[in-house]
């Protein structure tokens, strides 16, 4: 098989494989189907990125003692409209899911709510907890903060050397029906794990996405994970951005004054239902969102979308017809069933 063909799947089936990987690595059953469904989820709305792409490294990091799986997130401070929590070093994306919905109910008595979460392994893509919101009533934000000296994988606006993240800000508002509106961008041009999918098919990147570790523009992915950086968004727009993310990051209190970092994720939900009501509000957003989109479309633009769109569109054609994941993506996900002594789909 040629080594850019790929390899059907159903989301069912991959769901239940990746959750049995989980298992045998001794994740509780509850966490493991958690962390399952969203990396599948991220696959089924067209951010393969973010996917079951992620899991080899996840297993790595498991065996190398950098993940407790079962470990749950506990709170370490509280009040009626926030948290800190402590994720203790277990599935990210549990944690992530666990937090929002914390933060969720919380709102329903205070009318917004936030949560700070340290001590978080990566949590995949942050769009999923926007929907989570969305899904309950809510708009939803979330974001994660990375940076310092040395840190993440892109320069400052105007330095040359890495000392940000990819740093990502999501946002979810309800709209009444299953296609919520959901913004979700990370702060440079691409996430790094867009690099990782162009690594494994194979494939180049446009120009003026990354550059290489003498600083020089690059369209190999090879040579971002060779010392490389990422350029941020919009210049010294996506800079600020960026900044904001580790700003929220710092309400975790844990900020490493040796080494200049800062690192954590914050959720947010605002409960719709405390301003108006929730279903006239969805209404509106949806005949607003209807009144931007219905525009004359740009030549070779068939349609003007609203942000989540794409993402529904995605969700039912893979659900229909399966997931293609890259066949290179594929056999470490079997070599990792065989390490781990799961049976392959």
């Amino acid at each position: 098989m040629a080594e850019n063909s790929t390899h059907r799947i159903s989301a069912d089936d991959l769901s239940a494989f990746v959750k049995r990987l989980f298992l045998a690595a001794h994740t509780p059953d509850d966490i493991a189907e958690c962390a399952a469904r969203i990396l599948v989820n991220a696959d089924l709305a067209g951010h393969p990125s973010h996917g079951v792409l992620r899991i080899p490294d996840y297993l790595r990091q498991i065996e190398a003692g950098g993940m407790d799986t079962s470990a749950r997130p506990e709170i370490t401070r509280e009040l009626p409209g926030t948290a800190s929590v402590d994720a203790r070093r277990g599935w990210g994306h549990h944690a992530a899911h666990w937090s929002m919905d914390l933060a969720i109910r919380k709102a329903r008595d205070t009318g917004m709510a936030g949560v700070s979460l340290d001590n978080c392994n990566h949590i995949g893509r942050l769009g999923e907890y926007a929907e989570q919101a969305a899904a309950a009533g809510c708009i939803g934000i979330a974001t994660f903060g990375f940076g310092g000296p040395g840190a993440g994988a892109a320069a400052p606006y105007g330095g040359t050397q890495r000392a940000l993240g990819t740093n990502p800000i999501a946002i979810g508002v309800p709209t009444g029906d299953d296609t919520p509106f959901v913004s979700d961008f990370a702060t440079t041009i691409i996430a790094d794990g867009k690099i990782r999918l162009a690594q494994a098919e194979g494939a180049q990147l446009p120009p003026d996405y990354i550059l290489d570790r003498d600083g020089r523009p690059s369209t190999n992915p090879d040579d971002f994970f060779d010392g490389g950086s990422l350029l941020l968004a919009g210049g010294h727009k996506g800079y600020a951005l960026s900044l904001a993310t580790c700003l929220l990051a710092a309400l975790t209190g844990r900020y490493d004054a040796e080494n200049k970092r800062i690192v954590g994720v914050f959720v947010m939900a605002i409960d719709i239902g405390a301003f108006q009501d929730a279903e006239s509000y969805a209404s509106d957003v949806r005949a607003f969102l209807r009144g931007i989109t219905d525009n004359p479309p740009a030549p070779g633009i068939e349609k003007v979308l609203a942000p989540g769109e794409m993402e529904q569109r995605s969700r039912e054609a893979r659900t229909a017809h399966g997931i293609d994941l890259p066949i290179v993506v594929w056999r470490r996900l079997c070599d990792g069933a065989e390490r781990l002594g799961t049976p392959i789909p």
